[in-house]
């Protein structure tokens, strides 16, 4: 970390700390300031409703382990972005390099050890992810767009579907509330700065506006450990520039009805590695409405419908040392060094989705029942090209080596039915039912091998349509032994439909290339978990114990020889191969896994102005069958068996809060076959923020105080670790207008 970003960022602490110390003696209005409103206990969370069950459930009343993150966790956390914040949540395996430093096409959420995609992040209910490549679009939102978000875990297909598999995350973003605007700006090492303005709009009685816009930029850092980058020739700091503009309208002319609609223009624009020729930049607009009406029964219909499109321009940078014309390699330290991209794909896609929801008291046999439809399609195509190394000093003579070509469509339309009862005052039991169908349509998988610059054949060409379905029951469990005690207990069938990317998109270097699989089948999970909840005054406690059992994981194997190519490999490669590079990969079903595991955590409201959270998690995750030639018994990769996190918050003054967070990484490996070892760490972070008027807070943060050097992601080598965020102070206020 450059000196000039450390200096650059404590000049705006020590700044923003004599801000506040000259604000301290401003006259302050005598309503209650935001400080003292914070200085009160934590609001009673049972009050919380949890909108992802579909059902408007109170979070004391959820079967499964839910976790709620409030505004006021948002505002005193030390984290900068969403991805960051949800590591401090239990079972969540989050790595420490923020979104922004790593490729967009492998931002994985992962929960519970289990990994590739499988749970469903939502904004307000409706789908937060890349339509293509499946992951999360954490660039869209911002932490200071966020009400609150629900983490509830477990397999909830059986109410939202595909990629429900080990859990959904909702996050619920604010509402207008006073007419008034809000400035949020932090800056701080690695030149990085975070900013947002906000706008309400009361035009009168039952309507509302939001305008919105944020951006953030980073100079980042070196994400490969020093010891690994003679590997990866001019490989530098990745930096990134993201920005959103949102304008949402909320109304409600009737008691019985209400509403939203939303339209917003992304952009992220991501330099992963800091390559000449590098660029990972997204564009495009996005726009989702809903609308929920009561009827006099007291039974509801909610709709919401969603769009968007996005473009995804993708250079992927690399280097080389020139020893001579037409010999250019990584290992000639002392050469010429050369930048260049190896790669460039061309992504469009789109979506279009629907749903319905109609809820309905049915006193007689169930406290409330529900019945919905989902409907979403998803277009897009790969359009890439793989270059050669070049072969002089000129960066345009590195050639074409082959172009691929993949793309399709897919439509899923989902019904499900979902019943609570109340048999006895202190006993609750939820059933759900859903039935899925999706279709692959109109695919295409194609590729042209290039020699000396001659384009040979096109090879490939049209796939067949494919149709799968898939059928998801859950029963959950709760029963409340007194005041303070609940048990409870679910039992939940997933699944995950492959993506577009896993279906069409065919990719390559010049030394391998793997197969897209037109007939891949669905991710499928059976689990379950039994927990048990204590509520007291000052103290709550939760234990939970889950397991889950994967079938059919979407993974890649290195085809032996000719002989046993698939079809859809040799359509592409040819009889004998000889089209495609010497390592050749094809995308299969081809392992299964058992991830089981405890969660804890506890709450200790020690006094009214002091508060500690815990938490402590072991999982346990290893495959039980595979066919890719991986271990099976052996501990996943970059899955630790043991974490833990701390987190106190002190109320120092009325106007200050300190908060301290620590969190506990045990010892793991990061490959599957256990080569690759990595001893355990703590990471250290803290915050503190002061009311210097009723409209400015002035706050700062340092993560990772004691600069520890880390690498948590999962890979096959150890020249593929990237490093967690090192030591990072920032400084930042919030004011009102």
């Amino acid at each position: 970390m450059s000196c000039r970003w450390t200096r650059g960022a404590s000049v705006v602490l020590i700044l923003s700390a004599g801000a506040a110390l000259a604000l301290a003696e401003a006259d302050v209005a005598s309503a209650q300031t935001p400080a003292e409103q914070r200085q009160q206990p934590e609001a009673d969370l049972g009050t919380v409703v949890v909108t992802a069950t579909r059902s408007d459930t109170r979070l004391e009343d959820m079967p499964l382990n839910t976790t709620v993150v409030t505004r006021r966790d948002i505002e005193k956390s030390p984290a900068q972005t969403l991805d960051q914040l949800l590591r401090q949540i239990p079972g969540m395996n989050m790595p420490g390099a923020p979104f922004y430093t790593t490729d967009p096409t492998g931002h994985q959420t992962r929960l519970r050890g289990v990994t590739n995609s499988k749970v469903l992040v939502l904004l307000d209910g409706i789908p937060l992810h890349d339509p293509f490549y499946s992951t999360t679009q954490w660039f869209k939102v911002p932490l200071s767009a966020v009400e609150r978000v629900e983490i509830i875990r477990g397999g909830i297909s059986s109410l939202w579907g595909n990629l429900a598999v080990a859990g959904v995350i909702n996050i619920i973003t604010r509402r207008p509330e006073d007419g008034r605007g809000e400035v949020d700006a932090r800056y701080g090492s690695m030149d990085t700065f975070n900013g947002a303005i906000a706008k309400d709009f009361s035009p009168g009685p039952g309507f509302g506006f939001r305008v919105t816009a944020d951006a953030l930029s980073s100079h980042g850092y070196q994400t490969t450990p020093g010891e690994y980058l003679s590997a990866f020739p001019g490989k530098g700091d990745s930096s990134a520039r993201n920005s959103n503009a949102t304008v949402s309208a909320f109304f409600s002319p009737a008691p019985d009805l209400k509403g939203f609609f939303r339209a917003g223009y992304h952009k992220q624009n991501e330099d992963v590695g800091g390559y000449q020729f590098g660029q990972n930049l997204q564009t495009g607009p996005d726009a989702s409405l809903g609308v929920t009406r009561t009827f006099l029964d007291k039974s509801s219909l909610d709709f919401r419908a969603w769009t968007q499109y996005l473009y995804f321009d993708k250079y992927n940078g690399a280097g080389c040392y020139l020893q001579a014309p037409g010999n250019c390699n990584t290992t000639a330290l002392s050469a010429p060094l050369v930048q260049y991209a190896n790669s460039h794909d061309h992504n469009p896609y789109r979506e279009y989705g629907a749903s319905g929801v109609y809820s309905r008291d049915v006193p007689w046999i169930s406290t409330s029942a529900q019945a919905g439809l989902d409907y979403r399609k998803v277009s897009g195509s790969d359009d890439a090209l793989t270059f050669n190394r070049p072969a002089t000093a000129d960066s345009t003579s590195a050639t074409v080596n082959r172009t691929n070509y993949g793309g399709g469509t897919q439509q899923f339309v989902g019904g499900f039915m979902q019943f609570r009862s109340v048999p006895v005052v202190s006993v609750q039991t939820t059933l759900s039912l859903r039935y899925d169908y999706w279709t692959n349509t109109d695919g295409v998988s194609q590729m042209t091998r290039f020699n000396n610059g001659v384009p040979g054949p096109l090879l490939g060409g049209a796939v067949p349509d494919s149709h799968k379905a898939s059928f998801n029951p859950s029963f959950a469990l709760r029963y409340d032994v007194d005041d303070d005690v609940s048990l409870r207990g679910a039992v939940y069938r997933s699944f995950r439909a492959p993506g577009l990317n896993n279906l069409y998109r065919s990719f390559s270097s010049t030394t391998s290339i793997t197969i897209a699989n037109p007939q891949l089948a669905p991710e499928t999970l059976t689990g379950g978990e039994i927990g048990a909840d204590f509520r007291a005054r000052s103290v709550t406690l939760g234990a939970t114990l889950f397991q889950y059992n994967t079938r059919g994981l979407i993974t890649s194997y290195k085809v032996p020889n000719a002989a046993a190519a698939p079809p859809a490999v040799t359509a592409v490669c040819g009889a004998n191969l000889s089209n495609c590079p010497a390592n050749v990969n094809f995308n299969t079903n081809g392992q299964n896994a058992t991830s089981r595991g405890l969660e804890l955590a506890g709450r200790w409201q020690a006094m009214r102005t002091l508060s500690v959270d815990a938490s402590y998690t072991f999982t346990r995750a290893y495959y039980t069958w595979t066919n890719t030639g991986d271990p099976t018994g052996l501990q996943l990769g970059a899955v630790p068996k043991h974490t833990a996190t701390l987190g106190i918050t002190w109320q120092t003054t009325t106007r200050w809060r300190n908060y301290l967070q620590v969190r506990y990484n045990g010892k793991m490996y990061l490959d599957v076959a256990q080569t690759i070892p990595r001893s355990d760490f703590t990471v250290l972070d803290v915050s503190s923020s002061y009311q210097a008027t009723r409209d400015l807070e002035i706050y700062g943060a340092v993560t990772n105080a004691t600069d520890i050097r880390y690498a948590d992601n999962a890979t096959t080598t150890a020249t593929g670790e990237t490093l967690g965020m090192p030591r990072a102070i920032t400084a930042g206020l919030r004011l009102r207008f």
